[in-house]
């Protein structure tokens, strides 16, 4: 992410409105494939382009560092070869520290081209004469073996639910005992695998809980509190 960026304040209203009135609405129609990600973070559907897209919502919507987050955000024009171009980015991000980020989505055979690296050259250049950065996200990012695998996991058992008074329980088991493997939260509270890693998984969602997601997620993981 960019610490040297400053969008105006007619961009920030610009990006501001993006979440609730983005560049596109993305129906369905003829040739396309439109894909809608259930977001808990969001609280609502997000409408995306393709199946990349799809995942990379999971990662977006998991990590403690964003705030929020949408597709088809904002449009703007950018200059290849002497000629004007029109685009919008696949996504719009704020951070938690109130930066706001582009992202581009786009497999890796696509980014391997000549004249991929050129367009994307100048949407990078256009973007930052608005003070804002466009990134990009390739697929080997984005379906990582294990991360992506436990990423949807979580995702199956996400809610926007209150608390229960078992999850409330795993955390003060916590907060009073420090960082524990799940087998262990299973024989304080009594819950069986089956019961237990769909509680864990909502709080990992709510960013409540905070574990290794590099590695499998069994009731061997470890986890602890997530802290601000």
């Amino acid at each position: 992410m960019s610490t040297t960026l400053f969008p105006s304040p007619e961009v920030l209203d610009a990006l501001n409105d993006a979440f609730t009135t983005p560049a596109r609405n993305l129906t369905k129609s003829r040739g396309k494939n439109i894909h809608r990600f259930a977001s808990a973070k969001m609280g609502r559907r997000v409408s995306v382009e393709s199946s990349l897209e799809c995942d990379a919502c999971y990662h977006f919507d998991f990590a403690k560092s964003i705030r929020r987050f949408c597709s088809q955000p904002i449009r703007y024009s950018y200059v290849l070869d002497g000629t004007r171009h029109k685009y919008v980015p696949d996504f719009l991000v704020e951070f938690e520290n109130g930066e706001f980020v582009l992202y581009e989505v786009k497999n890796d055979i696509e980014v391997s081209s000549f004249q991929f690296k050129k367009e994307f050259k100048a949407k990078v250049a256009a973007a930052e004469e608005f003070g804002i950065a466009l990134e990009l996200i390739e697929e080997h990012q984005i379906r990582t073996g294990t991360l992506f695998k436990n990423l949807k996991l979580i995702h199956r058992y996400a809610s926007r639910n209150d608390l229960s008074q078992i999850q409330r329980a795993v955390l003060s088991i916590l907060s009073s005992d420090g960082a524990q493997r799940i087998e262990s939260l299973m024989s304080r509270t009594g819950l069986s695998r089956q019961r237990i890693m769909p509680i864990i998984c909502d709080l990992l969602s709510k960013c409540l809980l905070e574990a290794d997601l590099d590695i499998p997620l069994t009731q061997e993981t470890e986890i602890g509190l997530a802290y601000a």
